[in-house]
C-alpha cells in the first residue's frame, strides 16, 4: 500500500509552511518545537521587557559615546596605546550589545533562527554562544562596569598639570543634540521663575507639551523653540544651534553637517556660539566646576577667555572644555579649525596635558 504524501500546512505561531507526514492524530500546527514554546509564551502574561529595554539602550549609549571618544582622540593624535584601549572597548560593547539584544529578541519570543540569519551564523550556533547563562552572566557584568568603560587605564592615559596618570579625572558623558537642547530649555525653565503654565501661556503651547519639550520627549519645530526663546528672553542664536543640531539624524555623515563658514570672522562667530550654546546646555556651571570637570588641566582663565569669546584655543584646550560641557569634540572640530588662528589661541594648554 502506498503512503500518504506529506501534508502542506501552515504554522500558527510563524505563518511559514512546512510538511508534516502523514499520521494518526491530529495535525500538528507548529512547525517547530521553538514554535510550540513561543506560542505557550505568547498565551500567557506579556513578558515584562523593562530590564532588556534598559540594557539595549544602556548599551548602545555607551558605543555611541566611546566610539565618539575614539574619534576625538584620533584627532588629538593621541597615542596608539590609548586608541587601542578605545578600540578595545568598542568590541566588549559590540559583544555586550549582541547579547543585549537576543536577551530581547528571545523575551519577545523570536525564534533562533529569526535571529540567527541577520547574524550571518546558523541558529544552533547562536544558541550555543549565548545560552541563558552566558547571557545572564555577561550582561550582570555589563551593569557591574558600565561606570568604568569609558576610562582609559593608568598607564595608557597621558598626565595632566599636577595629577598623575593613575589620578586624571575621566571625561563626562556626552549628550546627544536632542538632550543638549531639552537641558538647555529646562535650565531657562528654572531660571526664568516661571510655572510651566505661565511659560506655555506666553509661548502658546499646552503645559503638557512643554513638559514633554523639557524631558526631552518631543523635538520642537523652530516656531514653537523661538517662541520658547523669546519667552525666556534667551540668545536665540544659542537655542538655534541646538535646535539645528537636534534635526540632524545620529548617524549623519560629516559631509552633510552645515560647512563652517570660510571667512575666519564668521567662523570664529559661530564657533563662540556653538559654545556657548554647549555652555547653557550643561546648565551653565561655574569656572571652577569647569576647571574641575578638566581634571584641572585648564585654569579658570583659560575658561573664561574661551566662553566670553575673546580667543579661540588650541584644540587640546577646546576638546578638553567641550568634553567638559558634555559634547562631542569631534562635532565642533571643523568649525574649531575655520575659526582658529595660531596668534588668537590665547593661554596655551601643552598637547601632552590631554587625557
Amino acid at each position: 500500500m502506498t503512503p500518504a504524501p506529506p501534508q502542506r500546512r501552515i504554522c500558527h505561531n510563524c505563518n511559514n509552511t512546512f510538511l508534516q507526514p502523514a499520521r494518526p492524530g491530529r495535525p500538528s500546527t507548529m512547525c517547530s518545537e521553538d514554535c510550540k514554546r513561543a506560542a505557550r509564551r505568547k498565551n500567557g502574561a506579556p513578558p515584562d521587557l523593562t530590564r532588556a529595554e534598559t540594557d539595549m539602550n544602556e548599551t548602545a549609549e555607551d558605543l555611541n559615546h566611546v566610539a565618539r571618544n575614539l574619534l576625538a582622540a584620533v584627532q588629538d593624535r593621541a597615542p596608539s596605546a590609548h586608541l587601542l584601549h578605545h578600540i578595545t572597548v568598542l568590541h566588549r560593547l559590540i559583544d555586550d550589545a549582541e547579547a543585549a539584544a537576543v536577551r530581547r529578541g528571545r523575551m519577545q519570543s523570536n525564534a533562533w533562527e529569526t535571529l540567527a540569519e541577520p547574524a550571518g551564523i546558523s541558529p544552533e550556533r547562536l544558541r550555543k554562544r549565548w545560552t541563558k547563562a552566558k547571557l545572564t552572566r555577561r550582561l550582570d557584568t555589563r551593569r557591574t562596569a558600565r561606570e568604568a568603560i569609558t576610562t582609559p587605564p593608568p598607564e595608557t592615559r597621558r598626565p595632566t598639570h599636577g595629577a598623575t596618570p593613575s589620578t586624571a579625572t575621566p571625561r563626562p558623558p556626552t549628550q546627544t543634540p536632542a538632550q543638549q537642547l531639552a537641558s538647555a530649555f529646562s535650565h531657562l525653565q528654572r531660571e526664568s521663575g516661571k510655572t510651566l503654565k505661565e511659560t506655555a501661556a506666553s509661548s502658546d503651547v499646552s503645559p503638557s507639551y512643554l513638559s514633554r519639550i523639557l524631558s526631552g520627549e518631543r523635538t520642537p519645530t523652530w516656531t514653537v523653540a523661538a517662541r520658547l526663546t523669546h519667552t525666556y528672553k534667551a540668545n536665540p542664536e544659542e537655542i538655534h544651534d541646538l535646535w539645528q543640531a537636534a534635526q540632524r539624524p545620529p548617524d549623519t555623515e560629516p559631509p552633510t553637517q552645515p560647512p563652517a563658514p570660510q571667512h575666519h570672522n564668521a567662523a570664529k562667530h559661530r564657533f563662540q556660539v556653538a559654545l556657548r550654546a554647549l555652555y547653557l546646555a550643561a546648565d551653565r556651571p561655574t569656572l571652577y566646576a569647569l576647571r574641575n570637570a578638566t581634571g584641572n588641566t585648564l585654569t579658570v582663565t583659560t575658561i573664561g577667555s574661551a566662553l566670553n569669546g575673546s580667543t579661540v584655543p588650541n584644540w587640546p584646550t577646546t576638546s578638553r572644555l567641550i568634553a567638559a560641557l558634555h559634547g562631542c569634540p569631534a562635532d565642533l572640530r571643523p568649525l574649531w579649525h575655520a575659526a582658529y588662528q595660531p596668534d588668537d589661541q590665547g593661554p596655551h594648554l601643552p598637547a601632552g596635558a590631554f587625557g
